[in-house]
């Protein structure tokens, strides 16, 4: 089978080399697992991102409409303030006129 030594040497070339083929098939097909879970949590992080973001923008549409309402709610209120200020005013002078 082995004649001399050259076909040992041939022998163990060929499994080094077969055994390298092995090893590299293994480090490619770890890094591509590596970078296929690097793309998905990019992935996610990209949709985790547009989300706030479609969050942000609706809670700045909440607030610039509950901001126009707010305004007309302070000027009812201020306006209300003023008829029971008025209100009271009137009572006071009846009373007063009333009194005398």
């Amino acid at each position: 089978m082995f004649e001399t030594s050259k076909d040992i040497l041939n022998l163990l070339l060929g499994v080094s080399v077969f055994l390298v083929a092995i090893w590299l098939s293994w480090i490619f097909y770890q890094m591509g697992k590596t970078l296929q879970h690097i793309n998905q949590m990019m992935s996610g992080f990209n949709r985790a991102a547009e989300a706030i973001t479609n969050l942000a923008n609706k809670v700045k549409e909440k607030t610039s409409s509950a901001g126009a309402y707010l305004a007309i709610l302070l000027k009812s209120g201020q306006q209300i303030i003023e008829m029971i200020k008025e209100k009271k005013a009137t009572k006071t002078k009846r009373k007063n006129t009333e009194s005398n």
